[in-house]
């Protein structure tokens, strides 16, 4: 009782063999659009598309597309080492059914009866459901564990920065989802139901749906690794990594989208309502930012022992009879 917990090996090469399934349909789809796009042109649909802009629809892929291909890489390669192993393919995983399934109904819906896998869309509803059921695996596996061994706990970040990084992630999560309270406020249940499921509208964003749903999940994830953090869980570091990498990623596309129509020339000019909304992405790219400096492993103290180096020349003990040890101490 109390033991320790880790992921088993065949868990590990499991989950990194699944994520890096996931990365390479990914990135397959990220070159079909820039073969279509170019760099500029798709970059400017990722930007428009986070920041509400209706541009270039046909594009497949959206902004957080690319920040999921960096989680699926980061958790390809760390899964087979981390100690928050389980706790980095739970959260790919609930990532990946959270922000693909949304997509996969509204593609069968659009298919009307006709071939499922061709319908408007070839391809796309099969990358969906296949990355769904994927994301499904990811978490079955995080399940996986045995007792950890001696020298396989992980280490936690310190509690200040624990602290700090949980209150940040929270502050940012809780940000984002008052954002779509206001809006739901604001517009009404009806209007915010067509942004938030997508429904009688076509997406801009073919493999993710609808906006709304996107930013309610990408808040959720965020104050679920701000509770990790705060707590000081096995997986705090990997999760608030992952969290920041997500909110400043999305907030950075916003970002660059309200540069590139200098609308920031015109903040004096607008309501509260508009000035608050312009100065959000900003203030939450740095709230990642800082997130992120907090949660970086650093270099453990360099203690003499075994394994690792031991005094600077300067500090060892002089040897011979003023010093000890040597070869003629206590003679």
């Amino acid at each position: 009782m109390g033991e320790t917990q880790i992921l088993g090996r065949g868990a590990r090469v499991a989950g990194s063999v699944v994520s890096s399934l996931l990365a390479a349909v990914l990135l397959g789809w990220v070159i079909r659009d820039l073969t279509v796009g170019g760099p500029d042109g798709l970059w400017w649909h990722w930007a428009g598309e986070a920041a509400g802009y209706g541009l270039r629809p046909s594009a497949y892929t959206a902004g957080q597309d690319v920040l999921l291909l960096v989680v699926y890489a980061v958790v390809a390669v760390k899964v087979m080492r981390s100690a928050a192993a389980a706790a980095l393919l739970a959260a790919a995983g609930v990532l990946t059914v959270a922000l693909r399934l949304p997509a996969a109904v509204g593609l069968v819906q659009a298919a009307d009866g006709g071939d499922l896998f061709g319908g408007p869309h070839p391809g796309a509803l099969a990358t969906t459901a296949g990355s769904v059921l994927g994301g499904l695996v990811l978490i079955i596996l995080a399940a996986g564990r045995r007792p950890a061994g001696p020298r396989e706990t992980g280490a936690v970040p310190r509690r200040g920065p624990a602290a700090w990084a949980g209150v940040l992630l929270l502050s940012c999560g809780a940000v984002v989802l008052a954002w779509q309270v206001y809006a739901a406020v604001n517009h009404g249940w009806e209007r915010y139901a067509t942004l938030f499921f997508g429904t009688g509208s076509p997406q801009r964003s073919v493999l993710l749906g609808a906006t709304g749903w996107q930013t309610a999940a990408l808040a959720g994830f965020a104050l679920a690794a701000g509770v990790v953090c705060l707590r000081r869980g096995r997986g705090a570091r990997g999760l608030g990594v992952l969290a920041a990498v997500q909110l400043g990623g999305v907030h950075a596309l916003i970002l660059s989208a309200y540069l590139e129509g200098s609308v920031y020339e015109q903040l004096p000019l607008l309501d509260t309502y508009s000035q608050l909304a312009l100065v959000t992405p900003p203030v939450l790219c740095v709230l990642a930012a800082v997130t992120l400096v907090l949660l970086l492993p650093r270099p453990a103290p360099e203690n003499a022992g075994p394994h690792r180096p031991g005094p600077a020349p300067w500090q060892a003990p002089a040897p011979g009879p003023y010093g000890d040890p040597g070869p003629y101490s206590g003679r």
